[in-house]
């Protein structure tokens, strides 16, 4: 029992690790589903009477989403990806799910809350142990 709590100890920053990877995963899937679906995210957006501007706003969400959430999960430039990421929560859900309400049919303002939560913690915390930004700040030759 002392090894297996030793070694939990030690390695605890793993399951944080975890959350992150977990993390760029969410988004990847959330990237591939709007990039399948634009019309719905275009229909969820909708801020300007100017479609181009709705339009190009889709295509930073998608493209965020996705090369945002693989360099989160590798741990690459997690800080400056979590930058990218957050204004698109906020609006998700200080814009977009507020106004469907609380327990609306397709309501997703939970699920959105604790994404946006979770880039909080990573924009403090970091990448962590397990990710390209410690490799190459710990393999710089001094």
């Amino acid at each position: 029992m002392g090894k297996r709590r030793d070694w939990l100890l030690s390695h605890r920053d793993y399951f944080i690790e975890f959350l992150r990877v977990y993390l760029g995963g969410v988004l990847i899937y959330k990237g591939v589903f709007f990039l399948r679906d634009i019309e719905h995210l275009l229909g969820m957006i909708q801020l300007a009477n100017e479609p181009y501007i709705n339009l190009a706003l889709a295509h930073y969400i998608v493209f965020t989403h996705l090369i945002g959430g693989f360099f989160l999960m590798l741990g690459f430039l997690t800080r400056v990806v979590i930058a990218t990421q957050i204004p698109i929560l906020m609006g998700a859900v200080f814009v977009v799910h507020i106004q469907e309400g609380e327990f609306g049919d397709n309501s997703s303002l939970e699920f959105a809350m604790m994404v946006l939560l979770m880039l909080v913690v990573f924009l403090v915390y970091g990448s962590g142990r397990l990710s390209v930004d410690h490799y190459l700040e710990t393999s710089r030759p001094t």
